[in-house]
């Protein structure tokens, strides 16, 4: 029994240093790393600078409003008609 005993004990720690081992190895060889290129660097900047942006600008939508309740807001018929015109409608 005890010979048998110390070959378990003797497999146990074999394959426990051959994992510490193999750690080891996996963290010697897993030092790969990611270089972005300058484009795609430049592609996170700009959808940062997107996505930070308000989606109305709020600014032109109160100076709009101001004009139409002033009264001073006009647009012509030909104005509306290009528009539609250009976006074909």
């Amino acid at each position: 029994m005890k010979i048998n005993a110390l070959s378990t004990l003797s497999n146990i720690a074999h394959k426990t240093d051959a994992r510490t081992q193999l750690r080891q190895h996996e963290a010697r060889v897993g030092t790969d790393a990611y270089q972005p290129s300058n484009a795609a660097i430049d592609f996170n900047v700009a959808r940062k600078a997107v996505s930070a942006a308000p989606d109305i600008r709020e600014g032109k939508v109160a100076s709009l409003q101001a004009r139409i309740q002033g009264g001073e807001y006009n647009v012509s018929a030909w104005d509306i008609a290009a528009k539609l015109v250009d976006a074909r409608v």
